[in-house]
């Protein structure tokens, strides 16, 4: 099992400020060789809807030398990762949780926003400041 991102706790207590249970702590797959598993399980109820909303979450922090480098490797994760919860559970969303740093950084050069359209990579960013909102699939 991988070790925990630095940002771990700081984005699953946003998750849980904005609604979302904990379903997982971390969210395992099953008949994968080696073990993997990803951050964060967790869901919400959509009252409009009457239906709960399933997602996972990749958090990263990207404070490698290179985000270049780091973004290479986080695309790799994330396309294994989709490709085992399409199989494990299809009602659930994979989501890569980025910090603010990053978005600003290499997500917002070509790129960061090549790669997010290509490998259609759904991510959310949040801020080091615990008090500010998480801001989902951002522009």
């Amino acid at each position: 099992m991988s070790r925990r991102d630095k940002y771990h706790d700081l984005v699953k207590n946003a998750l849980i400020r904005e609604g979302w249970t904990i379903t997982h702590d971390p969210y395992y797959f099953i008949d994968t060789d080696p073990q993997l598993s990803t951050d964060i399980g967790a869901e919400r109820l959509i009252a409009a809807e009457n239906a709960t909303q399933k997602i996972v979450v990749e958090v990263k922090s990207f404070l490698a030398e290179s985000q270049v480098v780091e973004l290479e490797k986080t695309i790799g994760q994330y396309g294994l990762y989709r490709r085992f919860l399409a199989r494990q559970a299809p009602e659930r969303t994979l989501y890569l949780a980025i910090p603010q740093h990053a978005f600003e950084g290499i997500f917002s050069r070509q790129v960061g926003r090549e790669a997010i359209e290509e490998f259609r990579i759904l991510l959310f960013v949040y801020s080091l400041l615990e008090s500010k909102p998480l801001v989902w699939n951002p522009q």
